[in-house]
């Protein structure tokens, strides 16, 4: 056996060995909530999380779209050319297999890790996480009465769909008030907000995503093209993320709490019927006897604002679901429902109003 051949197989066993060590590690983390919670979410996030935002904050253009931009394109290339050497390949193995190991862990340590910290619930003391049927038909009524009471006040007309006067820029400088509003209860600051447009704005639509969270950045996006009454609380589910809040149901809760808190009734109004539009899913499953019922109570002007999502979603319709690859990643970062874990934050919002009530 040859030096370069026992090279390689020390340099295999090596990468191989990093690959199994980050598994072990990761599955050991995951079901360590509380050392997660105290050393991770409560210590190093938060001042990862406040530098983070603090550089990105002096650039005006989404820096973590181009970083995107950035890793597909080398991984494709690197792919080319693992192809193009398919007799040797190797070294672009290793290439790709090394971007990809380094991706991983600057992901969990920058912000993943998130996903393995105690259950917002038991931070906030939200002890009825199950609700009954008559607890979810009471919260529906308040969230419609509520949103009808809104749109009449900002259009005058209840058939009238309500629009935002706001530019996108002006939203997303507002939506740290709503946050301003909530720190008292869920105990923490935003500090050095970070909300931008995406660069990538049309090609996310055919992905029928309406924001995200760049974890490698700490930039919070918002599509530019989806409809702009539910800006508010896009940007509002977006900080949730920032602040540390990895769960969809966790930082769905968290956007209304800061949205419906919000001074602005622009603000209130998005917050409420997209909670609402989550209650009626789920009312839905239900006994859709009662939901048609609830629907007739809606006002006109609010199903226009909901039918203005429907349009986006079937103007951006794309042939490949990407629903189905989120849903993979959710499931793996410790959220069982997969994409449907945002309609959980029913049980949240029903167990804060109890609460509160």
């Amino acid at each position: 056996m040859t030096k370069k051949v026992i090279k390689n197989h020390a340099a295999l066993i090596k990468h191989l060995t990093a690959w199994a060590g980050t598994f072990l590690l990761l599955f050991f983390l995951r079901n360590q909530p509380q050392l997660i919670e105290k050393v991770y979410a409560q210590k190093l996030y938060p001042l990862v999380a406040v530098i983070n935002r603090w550089i990105m904050h002096f650039f005006s253009f989404s820096v973590g779209d181009l970083l995107y931009f950035t890793g597909l394109a080398y991984l494709l290339y690197q792919s080319i050319q693992l192809l193009l050497n398919y007799r040797n390949p190797g070294l672009y193995a290793k290439q790709i297999s090394g971007f990809l190991l380094k991706t991983i862990w600057i992901f969990y340590l920058s912000w993943g890790l998130n996903y393995y910290r105690q259950p917002l619930a038991k931070l906030l003391k939200l002890s009825k996480t199950n609700y009954t049927a008559t607890q979810l038909i009471s919260v529906t009524d308040s969230l419609i009465k509520k949103a009808n009471h809104l749109q009449i006040q900002l259009t005058q007309n209840d058939t009238l769909a309500v629009e935002v006067p706001y530019s996108i820029n002006h939203i997303l400088n507002l939506t740290v008030l709503g946050y301003q509003k909530i720190e008292p209860y869920i105990h923490v600051k935003y500090m050095v907000p970070c909300l931008k447009v995406s660069l990538f704005s049309k090609q996310i639509s055919y992905m029928q995503t309406s924001g995200y969270f760049n974890p490698f950045t700490g930039e919070a996006q918002v599509n530019k093209f989806y409809p702009k009454v539910f800006s508010p609380s896009i940007a509002s589910h977006e900080v949730a993320h920032q602040l540390g809040f990895a769960p969809e149901n966790e930082a769905n809760f968290l956007g209304y709490l800061a949205a419906t808190h919000h001074p602005d009734l622009y603000f209130k109004y998005a917050g409420t019927i997209d909670a609402l539009y989550y209650f009626l899913i789920e009312l839905k499953r239900y006994d859709s006897s009662i939901f048609k019922q609830d629907l007739k109570k809606i006002n006109r002007g609010i199903l226009k604002n909901y039918r203005q999502a429907q349009q986006f979603q079937k103007q951006y319709r794309f042939p490949i679901n990407f629903s189905k690859t989120y849903d993979a990643y959710l499931k793996l970062n410790k959220q069982k429902s997969g994409i449907r874990s945002y309609n959980e934050m029913v049980s949240l919002v029903i167990a804060y109003y109890y609460q509160k009530k």
